[in-house]
């Protein structure tokens, strides 16, 4: 069953943005958790897609810097140390960076940027968002909740 915090993340990462900012607003607050799970859990995936542990810290640098030049409209709205931190917390390298709502703007543009980069298909943006959702409910088939970026934790008891 697709929720509406899954249809907003497919909706924005397929570029359907009215779509994704109508679920959006009818978001409740376990909706907006569920979301940040989610996109962490996205980031998660895509970020260790590009990356590996233990790299040097530049290629990091320049794709952060080169995400906030696509995305960040004024320049001031994802904070480049948070950026990179978020990269690193996913390849296990630092420690788990909250939720809130800068680390939600800066996991919006890099995840944003690696797809970008990348340019998927169909088929791998899917392959994606379904291992974020096994992340994000905890499931076994999800990637190593510990070491998404963010606390992933579902709201479902």
């Amino acid at each position: 069953m697709v929720t509406d915090p899954d249809a907003a993340l497919r909706d924005l990462l397929t570029g359907r943005l009215r779509g994704h900012e109508r679920r959006l607003d009818r978001f409740a607050e376990s909706d907006w958790r569920r979301y940040g799970d989610l996109l962490a859990g996205a980031l998660l995936v895509a970020v260790r897609r590009r990356f590996v542990a233990g790299q040097d810290r530049a290629p990091v640098i320049r794709f952060v810097a080169s995400a906030r030049e696509r995305y960040d409209a004024t320049g001031r709205d994802v904070d480049p140390v948070l950026a990179e931190a978020l990269v690193w917390a996913a390849l296990g390298e630092r420690s788990p960076v909250p939720h809130d709502a800068a680390a939600i703007v800066a996991r919006t543009v890099l995840l944003l940027g690696l797809l970008e980069d990348e340019g998927l298909t169909d088929r791998e943006l899917d392959e994606i968002l379904v291992t974020a959702a096994h992340t994000a409910d905890g499931s076994p088939q999800g990637t190593d909740r510990d070491r998404a970026g963010a606390p992933v934790q579902s709201d479902r008891q």
